[in-house]
């Protein structure tokens, strides 16, 4: 009977995580339509890729100052030819945090998914996803 409920208590557990961390469901993405502001650049870093994190690089080509989320990202997979978002990015509260990125400058900005997300799949295709301006600004890489 104790191996039983051990068993039970194992499996509560394993699929809390699998929930919490695994894509969501729901067959796409909430933001369909990405890279639309003109002179915003928003770039992977390629010698910083690890599978759980990596910096990027959000550069304001534009004439006017932009503000851009200080910690909210989503974090998405290409399966079956959509982008799915990670459930553990898609329920998160990230507040309201912004930052000020003025004219022709840039800024690094590190992630780490590994908590929310797990670990990258080798030659597998993702994209981070930040809000500039409120709107969707996406990085697009194949996991190493």
């Amino acid at each position: 009977m104790k191996m039983r409920k051990s068993l039970m208590v194992l499996f509560s557990v394993l699929m809390v995580f699998l929930v919490g961390c695994g894509n969501d469901d729901n067959g796409g993405t909430a933001y369909t339509e990405v890279n639309v502001e003109e002179g915003i650049n928003f770039t992977l870093n390629e010698d910083t890729l690890k599978n759980s994190r990596a910096t990027f690089t959000l550069a304001n080509e534009t004439e006017a100052a932009i503000n851009y989320s200080t910690h909210e990202y989503h974090f998405e997979q290409m399966k079956d030819g959509q982008w799915q978002e990670f459930t553990g990015t898609a329920q998160s509260d990230w507040g309201d945090e912004t930052s000020v990125l003025e004219a022709g400058q840039t800024v690094e900005l590190s992630y780490d998914w590994k908590t929310l997300c797990g670990n990258t799949a080798k030659n597998t295709q993702y994209r981070l996803i930040i809000l500039v301006n409120d709107s969707p600004v996406a990085a697009e890489f194949t996991a190493k």
